[in-house]
């Protein structure tokens, strides 16, 4: 092997090294995404990263008039595969652990009727798929799955059931 060539494989291992560590680099928790799950917040506090892999951050609302500063809530973030992609659930919880939001970025497409099932559930709610009609007749009703979209509708739901996990060390 001439020196050229061996020059040209070690960056071409570099190179495939550093973009596999950046694919595995979980996504940021932004002010966007608070504002998305929050639409009163103006700041939020640090982020923080459970062993989980699930961050967090507390959102806040700043107000001009009247109190300094209220506490609107959590927000989770935990960043997942699907199909080949990184997507990020995000899910808004309020200080008593009921969901008041949960939102996917880095996919299209992903139903809002959803979604919304999550929402007003507990930490210790059942986050599991409708799987038979014998299902629907549990109380709480179990989480319908996006027509046509079941593996998708799986992965958001057990991201949400991971996060929900989580934010039991957070918020209890």
């Amino acid at each position: 092997m001439t020196k050229m060539n061996r020059i040209l494989s070690i960056m071409l291992i570099l190179a495939l090294s550093a973009s596999m560590s950046a694919a595995k680099t979980p996504s940021e928790l932004t002010p966007t995404d608070c504002k998305s799950i929050f639409p009163g917040a103006n700041s939020s506090e640090a982020t923080r990263t459970l062993a989980s892999g699930v961050r967090w951050t507390e959102a806040w609302e700043h107000g001009a008039w009247g109190p300094p500063e209220e506490f609107l809530g959590y927000v989770f973030l935990k960043s997942m595969q699907h199909d080949g992609k990184t997507i990020d659930v995000l899910v808004g919880m309020t200080s008593t652990g009921v969901i008041s939001k949960v939102r996917v970025k880095g996919l299209n497409g992903v139903d809002e009727e959803f979604l919304a099932q999550f929402r007003d559930k507990t930490l210790q709610d059942n986050f599991d798929l409708v799987r038979t009609p014998e299902d629907l007749l549990f109380v709480p009703v179990k989480i319908k799955a996006m027509q046509r979209n079941l593996a998708l509708s799986e992965s958001i739901a057990q991201g949400v059931k991971e996060i929900a996990k989580a934010a039991n060390k957070v918020i209890m």
